[in-house]
């Protein structure tokens, strides 16, 4: 009885299995997922405003003689400006300034001293020639145009008349001939004076003797 029992254990079991159904899995295709483009940001530019040159005045102030010498050029302006494209003239020698913004009452100088700091000064050493004592002349240009009077912007002449660029100043209406500043040959350079009965007055050399970095 017990192995009609066991046998039939069996049986059941096996008309289990052959009753048994196989379910193969189908498998679905991925759900196709779009990608969102990013969200457009928008950054916004800092800008500076524009500094107004349309007021600015250049004009030459101070010139002083000897290899370590320098030529000083102010904003007598009512506004700030740019003195990109002006340049120094002394025939034959010619320098443009590079882009600097020149406060109201606020100079540039233009260095011949080798030795200076490009960092605080336009460096023109070897670019200009030495100014002598004696006698020369330097011209401010608003353009490279420096036979056309409308591009002389200030000129300063001292020890004698006749240079070069002297005949331009006189066109523009900026110099003649009595305004030639008049020298002894041992001043150490000389402060335009605009507003003064001479175009300029020495400079004793003692007061350049060990000039200071402008300011």
């Amino acid at each position: 009885m017990l192995v009609a029992a066991i046998a039939g254990v069996f049986v059941l079991s096996a008309c289990a299995g052959s009753a048994t159904t196989t379910t193969q899995a189908t498998e679905l295709p991925p759900t196709p997922t779009t990608e969102l483009p990013p969200t457009p940001t928008t950054e916004q530019a800092t800008t500076t405003p524009p500094v107004v040159t349309i007021d600015a005045r250049f004009v030459l102030s101070t010139v002083v003689f000897g290899d370590r010498g320098w030529i000083e050029v102010i904003n007598t302006g009512p506004q700030a400006g740019n003195i990109h494209g002006h340049w120094i003239a002394i025939h034959p020698f010619y320098l443009e300034l590079p882009s600097t913004i020149v406060e109201v009452g606020q100079s540039v100088r233009i260095s011949l001293d080798p030795d200076a700091d490009p960092g605080v000064v336009v460096s023109a050493a070897g670019l200009l020639p030495v100014l002598v004592a004696p006698a020369g002349e330097v011209g401010l240009y608003s353009s490279g145009n420096f036979g056309d009077p409308n591009s002389i912007v200030d000129y300063l002449e001292w020890g004698s008349g006749g240079h070069f660029r002297s005949t331009v100043a006189i066109a523009a209406g900026i110099w003649d001939e009595t305004s030639v500043v008049p020298m002894e040959g041992n001043e150490g350079g000389l402060r335009i004076t605009p507003n003064g009965d001479a175009a300029a007055e020495p400079i004793a050399a003692a007061e350049v003797a060990a000039p200071s970095d402008p300011g």
